[in-house]
């Protein structure tokens, strides 16, 4: 069923149903890049076993000197119903048309993560230890509260990740790293109730610099349930531990006590869920070409693949929350395919063939790093589309190409006026739709209209 739902607040989005790449054994294919589409424009990939449609959103932006684009692929660019996205901490776009909603106050925000149940809230986790919140809505910050050690001075440093790290799935629990001289504390905080509600101290593992010596990062899984440390690959080993510490270590987010080493390197990687709703972590690791999956509960790891075109640089992503059950995986070069794969977290080796990027992947600015909106029916990535100047870096949109899916440019011949409204709005369109529906910002239910055969509308939305 199509359906139109709009926002008092210019937000229009059009909401189908999720269509996903079929399900196929990996296939290694190659494809020459095309000409580069337009802003807006698409280009189709029709070398992949789906036909899959790929936008560009994004141009260069003379005030910036840039060209904006999103931050990695497990910082999530999408609000949690898709409507809307950020590049970094700068600006908020409206999905349907790729326009600027507003300039975000990233002095007073960065870094900043979407909430992952409210649709209109960002937080923002500054190293100053203040946790904030951002209505986009209202173009309005709020503190909500402030990270100090356990006799109340502030930390050096208060680190989110560093970089890698996320909000649980229920925006209750988040991790933070805080600085105390060459010691490092593992910092829980409690979103609910803006509190820290544990904290643990790894004396030395801090060093001496603006950034973990020993650590890469600390996150909360998804359910918020566990803690995951990963150590340094680069200054710790099995054969070089820090303290008997190395590879990826799995604690009680409630406790802080160790549970077990899931992975004795560690690696690029995201936690997620596999097709069971158990949790897991998705890394590239050691092995020629081998993406695993590791068990959160237990010591079991899944090879999801053994292919040699994974043993190249590349990202993954599980940021497909309300879609469980499936990791986003890039290579970065050509010779190795250059795709974007979706991977079934099960023991079935299928895949989803999502994009070819078309970047050289040159530097690791112009890496994809793909990060797929939270239903994982589409993909957000980088590329340069074979455009090896140094700055040039574009963003793009892939998802299946679907023959009755309302095409985003239709949009332009959609009239809502005026928007936000009051009292009396009014909608214009010339595409069949079956309704209307009034949501706020919040996404809930204001009104459902059916609409039959018109072609404009006039609502009361007193």
């Amino acid at each position: 069923m199509k359906k139109t739902f709009l926002c008092f607040f210019a937000f229009l989005i059009y909401n189908a149903q999720a269509q996903f790449p079929d399900d196929v054994n990996y296939q290694s294919i190659s494809a020459l890049t095309p000409a580069l589409p337009a802003l807006n424009a698409s280009v189709t990939d029709n070398s992949l076993p789906s036909p899959i449609k790929i936008t560009r959103i994004s141009d260069y932006v003379v005030a910036w000197d840039w060209y904006p684009h999103h931050e990695y692929s497990k910082v999530q660019p999408w609000n949690t119903n898709s409507s809307i996205y950020k590049f970094y901490s700068l600006a908020i776009y409206n999905y349907t048309t790729n326009q600027k909603i507003r300039d975000l106050p990233g002095s007073q925000l960065y870094p900043t993560y979407w909430s992952n149940t409210n649709p209109d809230k960002l937080y923002g986790f500054k190293e100053n230890g203040d946790i904030k919140s951002y209505s986009v809505a209202n173009d309005q910050v709020t503190l909500l509260g402030h990270i100090t050690d356990a006799n109340g001075v502030d930390y050096e440093y208060v680190k989110l990740g560093p970089g890698e790290g996320n909000i649980d799935k229920n925006d209750h629990f988040v991790a933070f790293v805080g600085k105390q001289g060459v010691d490092m504390d593992v910092i829980i905080y409690d979103l609910q109730q803006n509190v820290v509600s544990v904290r643990q101290t790894f004396a030395g593992a801090w060093g001496n610099g603006d950034v973990p010596e020993y650590v890469d990062w600390v996150s909360v899984s998804q359910s918020g349930d566990y803690v995951g440390i990963m150590w340094n690959h680069n200054t710790t080993s099995d054969v070089n531990p820090f303290n008997g510490h190395y590879g990826l270590e799995i604690f009680d987010s409630t406790t802080m006590q160790f549970q077990r080493r899931i992975a004795e390197y560690g690696n690029h990687g995201d936690f997620g869920y596999d097709t069971n709703g158990e949790e897991v972590f998705v890394q590239f690791w050691g092995d020629t070409g081998t993406v695993n999956m590791y068990y959160l509960d237990r010591m079991q790891r899944v090879v999801l693949t053994n292919h040699a075109d994974f043993n190249s640089e590349g990202h993954i992503s599980c940021r497909n929350l309300n879609r469980p059950g499936w990791a986003y995986v890039s290579q970065d070069y050509a010779s190795h395919s250059g795709q974007i794969v979706a991977f079934k977290l099960d023991n079935s080796g299928l895949v989803e063939h999502f994009a070819h990027h078309f970047s050289t992947s040159s530097s690791y600015l112009k890496s994809p790093m793909p990060v797929p909106n939270p239903d994982g029916d589409l993909v957000m990535f980088k590329s340069d589309f074979g455009d090896q100047t140094a700055d040039v870096i574009y963003e793009f949109v892939a998802q299946k190409d679907v023959a009755n899916h309302i095409e985003k440019d239709n949009w332009a011949n959609v009239q809502v006026y005026p928007n936000p409204s009051a009292n009396l709005l009014h909608i214009n369109w010339n595409k069949p739709m079956q309704s209307i529906e009034i949501r706020n910002i919040q996404g809930q239910l204001i009104r459902k209209i059916p609409i039959n055969d018109m072609q404009n509308l006039s609502i009361n939305i007193v």
